[in-house]
């Protein structure tokens, strides 16, 4: 039950963003252009991250925040 409980978690916190385009230059990320629905998923990405840790850092703000909600009930 557990385990699929956080991956059911892992999965929507990586559906939250979108990612429309990456630039890369010499193979390294400079940039990423992605949407979001909530201001908690603003800044995500940082200079060489690729598309899976960027959906990882979403995934993890994503259990945080569901976390809390389950806490405050």
């Amino acid at each position: 039950m557990k385990v699929k409980l956080l991956k059911r978690l892992r999965r929507n916190g990586r559906n939250q963003i979108e990612i429309y385009s990456i630039t890369k230059e010499e193979g390294i990320t400079v940039g990423m252009c992605y949407g979001y629905n909530s201001d908690s998923y603003q800044g995500l990405f940082s200079i060489g991250d690729t598309e899976e840790e960027v959906k990882l850092k979403a995934s993890k703000i994503y259990i945080e925040l569901y976390l809390k909600s389950i806490n405050t009930k």
